[in-house]
């Protein structure tokens, strides 16, 4: 005779977010950190969330846009699984660890991911994969082209950040 399974603990949560033994869930940030001077934006908006109080968990993503898929003279033999171990590994990583290292003089729990595809889907599977609460990425200033195209055309480009804010499941904080 099996014995009866023990009621489900439910732990209780207040309008702060707090658990019933006090401790706030940790809000679950994916970060996308691409090496440039938008990174720095995004490190410090995320070190400042933390500062100011709120529970961070961080996923640093790098990625490394997926290379044209052509064959190239004398690479033939190349597997594309090389090559993208390859870009991770030199493209992508370094982005990423000199941001951890940021992230661990301040103390903030953190996760490192680097990805190769395309920037704005990989994104979003990422944070779908790690059950993100909210993505935080850059946007650089808008190039000439950019500036001018919906002055004459009517038209807009859309860049990566504004991609995954139109089609992100959670908010998404786009730092300028």
């Amino acid at each position: 005779m099996s014995q009866p399974m023990p009621p489900l603990q439910m732990q209780e949560h207040d309008a702060s977010g707090a658990g019933a033994a006090g401790a706030p869930r940790p809000v679950r940030a994916l970060v996308v950190v691409d090496g440039t001077e938008r990174t720095g934006r995004v490190m410090d908006f995320a070190m400042t969330l933390a500062r100011k109080g709120l529970s961070l968990e961080a996923i640093l993503l790098g990625v490394v846009a997926d290379p044209p898929d052509v064959r190239l003279r004398g690479y033939g033999s190349f597997k594309r699984k090389d090559i993208h171990a390859r870009l991770k590994d030199i493209m992508g990583a370094r982005a990423v660890a000199a941001t951890a290292r940021r992230f661990e003089q301040a103390g903030i729990v953190h996760q490192d991911r680097v990805e190769v595809g395309d920037p704005a889907e990989t994104i979003l599977r990422v944070a779908g994969e790690e059950n993100c609460d909210l993505v935080l990425l850059g946007d650089g200033p808008a190039g000439a082209f950019r500036r001018w195209l919906p002055r004459l055309a009517g038209l807009s480009l859309a860049t990566t950040a504004t991609e995954v804010a139109r089609r992100a499941a959670m908010p998404v904080v786009i730092v300028p």
